[in-house]
């Protein structure tokens, strides 16, 4: 993948990411972060990554990025409950 195509694929793709964590997430701020990590991510790995499949790449990441996200704050959550009822 190369500079240009990278720089097509944000401005193609980058709305709809958002959109796609944000609505599973709730929280722009959040949802900022792991769009900007997933697209890192795609500039880390660029050498490897067909133009072709840059779309799936970056929804895939974005996605994991979410999980682990959401797995992390219940892990905040049960650890901060645990510490009021102790």
């Amino acid at each position: 993948m190369t500079e240009k195509e990278y720089n097509q694929c944000v401005s193609q793709y980058a709305d709809n990411v958002y959109r796609f964590i944000l609505k599973n997430l709730g929280h722009k701020e959040d949802a900022q972060d792991i769009v900007q990590t997933a697209f890192e991510k795609l500039w880390i790995n660029r050498e490897q990554i067909d133009n072709d499949r840059s779309k799936s790449y970056l929804f895939t990441v974005a996605y994991h990025q979410m999980i682990d996200h959401i797995r992390k704050q219940k892990r905040i959550t049960y650890t901060f409950v645990w510490l009021l009822c102790s």
